[in-house]
């Protein structure tokens, strides 16, 4: 059985992704293509560690490795440049 803090640390990493994916998406931050690959690395080896550290935890952790891996990919594949409809004033 699972216990309620890894649920809970799960649901929390969903958000904070979610969060972040929306952020992005909506243009209220401008990560650079490094910055979300590595957040998507730090949520994969958080992944790992679910995995190593709880013994009932696999799913969860195979779960948190995963969408670490399509952060990191996702930020593969994003425009780089820089938005050029904004004037300095």
């Amino acid at each position: 059985m699972i216990s309620l803090g890894l649920w809970i640390l799960t649901a929390l990493i969903v958000l904070v992704v979610v969060m972040f994916h929306a952020g992005a998406l909506l243009d209220f931050i401008r990560p650079s293509v490094l910055q979300t690959q590595l957040f998507g690395l730090h949520i994969t080896l958080f992944g790992v560690v679910v995995i190593l550290a709880y013994e009932g935890g696999h799913g969860i952790g195979v779960f948190i490795g995963l969408i670490g891996l399509f952060t990191g990919i996702l930020g593969s594949f994003r425009d780089s440049s820089k938005p050029k409809d904004k004037k300095n004033i």
